[in-house]
């Protein structure tokens, strides 16, 4: 059976707290300031970037493992926000608008025939048009929760 194994204390420098169920196949990680952000009175930087990079060690047999990044995306007229999630080499993007309000869930799934680590990497881009005094941008990663599938049964306990 697949499981996440012993995770590293030193994962850079984004403050996250971490929760791993006592079956060790589920994770979460939550933020309390993972954010990029520009705009805001006296601005004058047009764009603004964060990175966030975690490995878990995986032990066992083949299996497949699920993420889901929850963000919280507010772009106003004339500034944009982009995400970009990558897992082990699989990478997913999604670009958001001016003018967006919302709180998405951002999901990426892999497999593998020789499980050793995940391999995961969270990328944060806030652009705004500098021309544009009122244009503002924030988009912030509230949580990471991480599964092995298929999804674990029973209840999720806290061990850090």
């Amino acid at each position: 059976m697949l499981m996440f194994g012993k995770i590293p204390t030193y994962q850079g420098t984004e403050k996250f707290e971490l929760g791993v169920s006592d079956d060790k196949r589920a994770l979460t990680l939550t933020f309390s300031d993972f954010t990029a952000r520009v705009g805001g009175k006296g601005a004058t930087v047009p764009v603004a970037s964060r990175l966030f990079n975690f490995v878990a060690p995986l032990t066992g047999d083949y299996g497949e493992v699920e993420f889901t990044v929850t963000v919280g995306v507010l772009t106003l007229q004339g500034a944009t926000a982009t995400i970009v999630a990558s897992i082990n080499g699989q990478t997913k993007t999604a670009d958001f608008p001016p003018n967006t309000d919302k709180t998405v869930e951002h999901t990426l799934k892999f497999s593998t025939n020789d499980p050793s680590e995940c391999r995961l990497s969270v990328l944060l881009l806030a652009g705004r048009d500098s021309t544009n005094v009122d244009a503002e941008a924030n988009v912030n990663v509230i949580a990471i929760n991480g599964e092995i599938l298929p999804h674990a049964s029973g209840t999720k306990g806290t061990t850090g």
